[in-house]
């Protein structure tokens, strides 16, 4: 998986939210139908992918839930 790392973020927030949207999509799932299976806005999902937020650990866990995967598969090896 290329990681692009976006000007000014940090380099974590970019890892893990690029992870996030690389499983998203492998599961075909839009962003609306994540945000509605972890409880938080359309909005919120697009900033974790964009690398404009971090999101905490409950949020980390909600997230490899939905998507049926291991919380570890969302944190790069390279964290």
């Amino acid at each position: 998986m290329f990681i692009k790392i976006p000007k000014g973020r940090p380099f974590e927030n970019a890892m893990i939210g690029q992870s996030i949207r690389h499983y998203r999509r492998i599961k075909d799932m839009s962003q609306k139908t994540l945000a509605e299976k972890i409880g938080v806005t359309l909005g919120w999902i697009g900033r974790i992918e964009r690398g404009i937020h971090l999101p905490n650990l409950t949020l980390l866990f909600r997230i490899a839930k939905a998507l049926q995967i291991r919380t570890r598969d969302l944190i790069p090896p390279e964290l």
